[in-house]
């Protein structure tokens, strides 16, 4: 038949027509219809059959041939008609018609004696489950022929398609179907149908072609839904001896043998092992070219080599898994350790020991803190505080604190200017701060003997003075964070205590929740209105245990410094 391409947008059952599709001698198609009507007799299937002497001569051949094994030698079309009867006559000339449908040269490029040496390999399989579906092994062996000679007839109709046959053969018969429909936008056995009945073939092998991955309705002819499971069954055990992954498909395969007829373990592996044993015999009757083919037991040993080197594969993985959890146990370790050192280290900067009229509490939000407080004693009886909160969390947040805190305490104890001394502290930061990081702060000095606090502040959340039930007064930043601008300048602002107290805190507590609202100004003062009969060091545990409790934690860093006016409790 001359090579013709059709249809090369896509193969769809819809828009084929008989015109399209391959067509097998005319008089073995019109044998297989006569066998199937029951007014044909003898002598007319044998006029049928003569009528062509390359079927004739072909016909005798494959029925003399060991594989189907008559009893005895038919020289005469008239005696093989009448030893084979008409549904074996049927099988025959039709298994002869598929093969000769299509040759080599209607699809230049695809190895088509390939393709005919794993249809043996179904149909040899198929030959095999008869005894155990209680079907006729010829019929079986016609089904397993002929189930997917619609795969041959789309590379027939789409032959560009022709380099993706080997990934096709080497695919389980799932995984084929789905790649069949990715590229051809349909399946061997929708395909296989319409040839079916384009050909006029009995309802049994059209439903068999058609529906042997479907399955036909329960409606359906019981005989017809044995053939299309034992179809689907001599695919997988066909595959066995073709796909890559053998150990998958070899269980897969012992699956459904079981599913459909309840063969053991040990009765599929037999039924495998005749596979390869009989392929010679059933090639040499069609007269078809196969090559040597992999015993059973080579396959079986193969799969099992696999699933040792998966289990070795999985063993070694599961390994590699303890170890690594063990050492990401020990670094975890490592760096707990390190962060309980540095957060020993960030204790250590904090103030020792209370000093009458001020106190306060750091909380972190985690290991380590972004906030910090401190103060100390200057030589003339005054005391330098600050209070400060650096953006960002973490351990950088950590380090850049630890820095300025160093850099408070050696410069504070020189310097009694607060604005002048963040000025000093603004340049430094500025020259050495990185990845736009800053710092808010407040920073003071606190006469106890005149009840006086001189204060300057860089972007830091406004201190609060609270006297009694006087109104709260505020004391809002007047310049940028510290390392914002090297040149920014920070101005000093005298507060005057008479007998209150002045609270410095970070945005921690601001934005701390107690039931389900956030703190912000006026909660904020009521906490701490709430808290102002308690000492200082007492009142700022208290607060901050307030929150705490309010929340079940902090969700940022939290410091607060207390400086009270004390004169009026001696």
């Amino acid at each position: 038949m001359p090579y013709q391409p059709l249809m090369e947008d896509a193969v769809t059952t819809q828009g084929l027509r008989p015109s399209d599709l391959p067509a097998p001698p005319k008089d073995a198609i019109r044998v297989v219809q006569a066998c199937s009507r029951s007014d044909t007799g003898s002598r007319d299937l044998a006029a049928i059959v003569a009528n062509d002497p390359l079927l004739t001569a072909e016909l005798l051949r494959v029925a003399n041939s060991a594989f189907f094994g008559l009893a005895s030698q038919v020289r005469s079309v008239a005696r093989a008609v009448t030893v084979l009867g008409d549904r074996a006559l049927r099988n025959l000339v039709l298994c002869i018609a598929m093969r000769d449908a299509l040759r080599a040269e209607a699809i230049p490029g695809f190895d088509i004696d390939a393709f005919w040496e794993d249809a043996l390999l179904r149909a040899v399989s198929a030959r095999g489950l008869a005894a155990l579906a209680r079907l006729d092994a010829d019929e079986c062996f016609t089904v397993g022929l002929l189930q997917d000679f619609g795969l041959l007839v789309m590379f027939y109709l789409q032959p560009r398609h022709v380099g993706e046959w080997e990934r096709l053969r080497r695919s389980a018969p799932d995984a084929r179907r789905e790649l069949e429909l990715a590229l051809f936008r349909t399946t061997h056995d929708e395909v296989g149908l319409a040839l079916a009945t384009s050909w006029g073939l009995p309802q049994d092998l059209t439903t068999a072609m058609g529906q042997h991955h479907t399955y036909p309705p329960e409606s359906a002819a019981p005989e017809d839904i044995a053939l299309c499971r034992l179809a689907l069954c001599a695919d997988w055990m066909a595959a066995v001896y073709r796909c890559e992954d053998r150990r998958e498909t070899i269980q897969r395969t012992r699956s459904l043998l079981y599913e459909h007829f309840a063969a053991t373990e040990e009765g599929c592996d037999r039924l495998l092992k005749q596979v390869t044993e009989s392929l010679a015999e059933a090639a040499s009757a069609l007269g078809l070219s196969i090559g040597a083919q992999v015993p059973f037991e080579q396959v079986l040993r193969e799969a099992n080599l696999r699933l040792v080197e998966d289990n070795l594969s999985y063993q070694e993985l599961t390994w590699r898994l303890e170890q690594t959890l063990v050492e990401r146990d020990r670094i975890a370790a490592e760096l707990q350790k390190e962060l309980e050192l540095a957060r020993e280290v960030q204790k250590s900067l904090l103030p020792s020991a209370p000093l009458p009229g001020i106190a306060g509490i750091n909380l972190s939000a985690r290991a380590v803190s972004g906030d910090l407080y401190d103060y100390f004693p200057l030589a003339d009886g005054r005391i330098a505080f600050c209070l400060a909160d650096v953006s960002g969390k973490g351990m950088y947040a950590a380090l850049l604190m630890a820095k300025t805190a160093s850099l408070f305490r050696c410069l504070g104890k020189g310097v009694n200017d607060p604005g002048k001394l963040l000025g000093m502290l603004n340049r430094e930061i500025s020259e050495t701060s990185v990845r736009g990081m800053f710092v808010t702060m407040q920073a003071g000095i606190f006469d106890p003997a005149r009840g006086q606090v001189l204060l300057s502040s860089a972007g830091h959340p406004p201190a609060l003075l609270v006297r009694g039930a006087q109104p709260v007064c505020e004391f809002p930043a007047q310049a940028p964070p510290l390392g914002v601008s090297p040149e920014s300048v920070f101005a000093n602002e005298t507060v005057r205590l008479e007998g209150g107290c002045l609270y410095l805190y970070s945005d921690g507590l601001l934005e701390a929740q107690i039931e389900t609202r956030r703190l912000q100004g006026d909660g904020l003062v009521k906490l701490l209105r709430e808290h102002a009969q308690m000492p200082p060091e007492a009142r700022a545990q208290a607060i901050a245990g307030a929150v705490v409790a309010g929340s079940g934690g902090v969700e940022d860093d939290l410091s607060l410094l207390i400086i009270e006016d004390q004169r009026s409790h001696v």
